[in-house]
């Protein structure tokens, strides 16, 4: 069975799933998987949909594209491939969070930080406050870090990098993380 990847963006309003899904249902398509969220004003979504019924994708595309359009949405699809998946590492679901005055390259630093340990970002929010009339950003990232990486080091290195940026920073496991703060 074939499937595919559909991202959908544009500005918010109410029944942009509804039209996603009636047009996809509308194809035989079936969502097997999705996460949707609105930044600011603007909506954002990836779908993982199955194409039994193996319609063209640029078929489905131009029946979304022009669903969408008039309501200033955009929608890109491309084939999901079956690929050998990496040998499996083991790892341990980590928090980092940071918090500082919000300026350009912070998200690059921290992001640079936690890739060069191999470790991967799962989940990731920044949100922008005012603190005494200055933005500040706090940044949660949900990372998978390698059964390898001593956790010591993690924080070193994420830490290193959030102190030359002006963030306090925090990495705890995730268990802990939970446990602290009862999500």
């Amino acid at each position: 069975m074939t499937k595919f990847v559909l991202s959908v963006i544009g500005q918010d309003k109410p029944g942009i799933l509804a039209k996603i899904s009636s047009i996809l249902f509308r194809y035989g398509c079936n969502i097997e998987d999705v996460s949707q969220t609105i930044l600011q004003t603007e909506f954002a979504s990836i779908f993982i949909v199955t194409n039994p019924k193996a319609h063209p994708l640029q078929e489905i595309g131009q029946a979304l594209n022009q669903a969408l359009g008039s309501l200033q949405l955009s929608a890109h699809l491309r084939p999901m491939t079956a690929q050998a998946s990496p040998t499996a590492v083991t790892t341990q679901p980590f928090v980092i969070t940071t918090r500082g005055v919000d300026k350009p390259g912070t998200i690059a630093a921290v992001t640079t930080a936690i890739a060069s340990l191999e470790c991967n970002v799962t989940n990731f929010r920044a949100i922008i406050t005012q603190e005494s009339g200055v933005d500040e950003m706090i940044m949660i990232f949900e990372v998978d870090v390698p059964m390898g990486v001593e956790h010591r080091r993690l924080r070193q290195i994420v830490g290193g990098a959030c102190v030359a940026h002006g963030l306090d920073s925090s990495v705890q496991h995730r268990d802990i993380f939970e446990t602290l703060h009862r999500i």
